[in-house]
Protein backbone atom coordinates (compact mmCIF):
# COMPACT_ATOMS: atom_id res chain seq x y z
CA UNK A 1 0.00 0.00 0.00
CA UNK A 2 2.73 2.46 0.32
CA UNK A 3 3.89 2.38 -3.28
CA UNK A 4 0.51 3.02 -4.32
CA UNK A 5 0.61 6.07 -1.99
CA UNK A 6 3.83 7.48 -3.45
CA UNK A 7 2.36 7.01 -7.08
CA UNK A 8 -0.51 9.14 -5.88
CA UNK A 9 1.81 11.87 -4.38
CA UNK A 10 3.78 11.70 -7.03
CA UNK A 11 0.69 12.04 -9.71
CA UNK A 12 -0.49 15.62 -7.57
CA UNK A 13 2.66 16.99 -7.76
CA UNK A 14 3.44 16.28 -11.42
CA UNK A 15 -0.50 17.84 -12.05
CA UNK A 16 -0.06 20.87 -9.82
CA UNK A 17 3.53 21.67 -11.62
CA UNK A 18 1.83 21.55 -14.97
CA UNK A 19 -0.69 23.85 -14.05
CA UNK A 20 1.71 25.60 -13.10
CA UNK A 21 3.69 26.25 -15.68
CA UNK A 22 0.28 27.14 -17.42
CA UNK A 23 -0.44 29.92 -15.57
CA UNK A 24 2.89 31.19 -15.02
CA UNK A 25 4.95 30.69 -18.34
CA UNK A 26 5.77 33.61 -20.54
CA UNK A 27 3.33 34.35 -23.67
CA UNK A 28 4.96 32.92 -27.09
CA UNK A 29 4.77 35.55 -30.13
CA UNK A 30 3.15 33.56 -32.88
CA UNK A 31 5.23 33.67 -36.25
CA UNK A 32 3.27 33.74 -39.51
CA UNK A 33 6.28 32.45 -42.02
CA UNK A 34 5.82 34.30 -45.29
CA UNK A 35 3.85 32.66 -47.99
CA UNK A 36 7.34 33.33 -50.34
CA UNK A 37 10.69 33.76 -49.44
CA UNK A 38 11.87 37.57 -49.68
CA UNK A 39 11.85 39.56 -53.16
CA UNK A 40 9.80 36.61 -54.55
CA UNK A 41 6.20 37.46 -55.75
CA UNK A 42 3.54 35.56 -54.95
CA UNK A 43 1.50 33.26 -56.67
CA UNK A 44 -1.30 35.10 -58.87
CA UNK A 45 -4.19 33.60 -61.57
CA UNK A 46 -2.46 33.74 -65.14
CA UNK A 47 -5.54 35.99 -66.33
CA UNK A 48 -4.20 38.42 -63.24
CA UNK A 49 -1.30 38.58 -64.79
CA UNK A 50 -2.38 39.31 -68.28
CA UNK A 51 -4.26 42.16 -67.30
CA UNK A 52 -1.88 43.79 -65.07
CA UNK A 53 0.81 43.65 -68.09
CA UNK A 54 -2.14 45.32 -69.94
CA UNK A 55 -2.32 48.43 -67.12
CA UNK A 56 0.89 48.78 -67.46
CA UNK A 57 1.46 48.86 -71.35
CA UNK A 58 -2.21 50.93 -71.49
CA UNK A 59 -1.44 54.51 -73.23
CA UNK A 60 -3.28 57.74 -72.50
CA UNK A 61 -5.84 59.26 -74.70
CA UNK A 62 -4.16 59.47 -78.34
CA UNK A 63 -2.88 56.07 -78.35
CA UNK A 64 -5.30 55.51 -81.94
CA UNK A 65 -3.18 56.02 -84.87
CA UNK A 66 -4.49 55.98 -88.51
CA UNK A 67 -1.92 54.59 -90.97
CA UNK A 68 -1.84 55.14 -94.75
CA UNK A 69 -2.82 55.34 -97.54
CA UNK A 70 -1.80 52.04 -99.20
CA UNK A 71 -2.25 52.40 -102.40
CA UNK A 72 -1.87 47.94 -102.94
CA UNK A 73 -3.65 45.68 -100.61
CA UNK A 74 -0.75 43.45 -100.48
CA UNK A 75 1.46 46.54 -98.51
CA UNK A 76 -1.37 46.64 -96.28
CA UNK A 77 -1.43 43.25 -95.63
CA UNK A 78 2.34 43.62 -95.13
CA UNK A 79 1.91 46.63 -92.93
CA UNK A 80 -0.63 44.90 -90.90
CA UNK A 81 1.56 41.66 -90.07
CA UNK A 82 4.66 43.75 -88.80
CA UNK A 83 1.96 45.77 -86.25
CA UNK A 84 0.61 42.53 -84.30
CA UNK A 85 2.79 42.57 -81.97
CA UNK A 86 2.91 46.10 -80.57
CA UNK A 87 -0.70 46.53 -81.16
CA UNK A 88 -4.21 45.83 -78.74
CA UNK A 89 -6.75 46.19 -82.04
CA UNK A 90 -6.34 47.00 -85.54
CA UNK A 91 -9.54 47.75 -88.07
CA UNK A 92 -8.62 48.00 -91.91
CA UNK A 93 -10.57 50.23 -93.81
CA UNK A 94 -10.74 50.51 -98.03
CA UNK A 95 -12.47 53.48 -100.02
CA UNK A 96 -11.16 55.74 -102.79
CA UNK A 97 -9.06 58.26 -102.79
CA UNK A 98 -8.20 61.15 -104.44
CA UNK A 99 -5.32 61.32 -106.84
CA UNK A 100 -5.71 64.65 -109.01
CA UNK A 101 -7.95 66.21 -111.32
CA UNK A 102 -8.03 66.27 -114.66
CA UNK A 103 -10.16 68.52 -116.85
CA UNK A 104 -12.27 67.51 -120.08
CA UNK A 105 -13.73 69.54 -122.94
CA UNK A 106 -17.00 68.63 -124.42
CA UNK A 107 -19.18 69.87 -127.82
CA UNK A 108 -22.81 69.68 -127.01
CA UNK A 109 -24.28 67.27 -129.19
CA UNK A 110 -25.92 68.33 -132.41
CA UNK A 111 -29.48 67.40 -133.99
CA UNK A 112 -27.60 64.30 -136.15
CA UNK A 113 -24.71 62.23 -136.57
CA UNK A 114 -24.32 63.88 -139.82
CA UNK A 115 -23.98 67.21 -138.49
CA UNK A 116 -21.15 65.66 -135.93
CA UNK A 117 -19.38 64.62 -138.31
CA UNK A 118 -19.20 67.95 -140.12
CA UNK A 119 -17.98 69.19 -137.32
CA UNK A 120 -15.40 66.88 -136.49
CA UNK A 121 -14.18 67.56 -140.09
CA UNK A 122 -13.67 71.48 -138.77
CA UNK A 123 -11.81 70.28 -135.65
CA UNK A 124 -9.53 67.92 -137.71
CA UNK A 125 -8.58 70.94 -140.12
CA UNK A 126 -8.19 73.50 -137.51
CA UNK A 127 -5.49 71.01 -136.06
CA UNK A 128 -7.43 69.89 -133.38
CA UNK A 129 -6.33 66.35 -133.06
CA UNK A 130 -8.60 63.06 -132.13
CA UNK A 131 -11.96 64.97 -131.19
CA UNK A 132 -14.52 61.70 -131.06
CA UNK A 133 -18.19 61.67 -131.87
CA UNK A 134 -20.12 60.44 -128.21
CA UNK A 135 -23.42 58.29 -128.71
CA UNK A 136 -25.48 61.15 -128.08
CA UNK A 137 -23.81 63.38 -130.76
CA UNK A 138 -21.46 65.27 -128.91
CA UNK A 139 -17.99 65.53 -129.40
CA UNK A 140 -15.37 64.88 -126.39
CA UNK A 141 -12.11 66.93 -127.32
CA UNK A 142 -9.73 64.72 -124.45
CA UNK A 143 -8.51 65.24 -121.25
CA UNK A 144 -6.45 67.71 -119.83
CA UNK A 145 -3.87 67.74 -116.79
CA UNK A 146 -3.81 71.29 -116.19
CA UNK A 147 -6.47 73.90 -116.03
CA UNK A 148 -4.35 75.95 -118.75
CA UNK A 149 -3.81 73.34 -121.32
CA UNK A 150 -7.83 73.02 -121.09
CA UNK A 151 -8.93 76.47 -121.45
CA UNK A 152 -6.28 76.95 -124.09
CA UNK A 153 -7.60 74.46 -126.26
CA UNK A 154 -10.91 75.50 -125.55
CA UNK A 155 -10.47 79.34 -126.85
CA UNK A 156 -8.69 78.05 -129.92
CA UNK A 157 -12.48 76.18 -130.32
CA UNK A 158 -14.51 79.38 -129.79
CA UNK A 159 -12.37 81.26 -132.50
CA UNK A 160 -13.74 78.61 -134.62
CA UNK A 161 -17.44 80.11 -133.67
CA UNK A 162 -17.71 76.72 -131.71
CA UNK A 163 -19.15 76.03 -127.58
CA UNK A 164 -17.10 73.84 -125.91
CA UNK A 165 -17.89 73.56 -122.08
CA UNK A 166 -15.06 73.02 -119.89
CA UNK A 167 -15.57 70.55 -117.03
CA UNK A 168 -13.66 69.00 -114.39
CA UNK A 169 -13.13 65.36 -113.17
CA UNK A 170 -11.58 64.07 -109.50
CA UNK A 171 -9.08 61.10 -110.56
CA UNK A 172 -9.47 58.61 -107.68
CA UNK A 173 -7.95 54.88 -107.15
CA UNK A 174 -8.96 52.51 -103.73
CA UNK A 175 -6.66 53.29 -101.15
CA UNK A 176 -6.52 51.29 -98.22
CA UNK A 177 -5.87 52.11 -94.15
CA UNK A 178 -4.93 50.70 -91.36
CA UNK A 179 -6.78 52.09 -87.43
CA UNK A 180 -4.65 50.45 -84.65
CA UNK A 181 -4.50 51.03 -81.06
CA UNK A 182 -1.42 51.14 -80.24
CA UNK A 183 -0.10 49.48 -76.57
CA UNK A 184 3.70 49.70 -76.97
CA UNK A 185 5.01 53.72 -78.13
CA UNK A 186 8.39 52.93 -78.19
CA UNK A 187 7.78 50.03 -80.67
CA UNK A 188 5.20 51.46 -82.75
CA UNK A 189 8.25 54.58 -83.18
CA UNK A 190 11.09 51.67 -84.10
CA UNK A 191 8.52 50.53 -86.43
CA UNK A 192 7.47 53.72 -88.12
CA UNK A 193 11.31 54.48 -88.17
CA UNK A 194 12.36 50.78 -90.07
CA UNK A 195 9.81 51.93 -93.31
CA UNK A 196 11.07 52.03 -96.66
CA UNK A 197 9.30 54.44 -97.95
CA UNK A 198 7.96 56.18 -95.16
CA UNK A 199 4.36 55.13 -94.09
CA UNK A 200 2.40 57.92 -93.56
CA UNK A 201 0.51 58.31 -89.96
CA UNK A 202 -1.83 60.85 -87.79
CA UNK A 203 -3.26 60.43 -84.61
CA UNK A 204 -7.28 59.29 -84.75
CA UNK A 205 -9.53 61.83 -84.16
Amino acid sequence: MIWLRRLCLLLLFANAGALMWNLWRPEMQGHVLPMTEAGTPGLILHQEYLQLQQERQRLPTGSCWRIGPFAEETAMRRAWQSLEYITLDMQMRAADGVTGTRYRLDIPASASRADAELLVESLLSAGIGAPEIQSDQSIALGQYATLADAQARQRVVQQLGLEAVLRSEQQTRQEWWIDASIRNQAGFSQWQAEQNPKIPTQACR
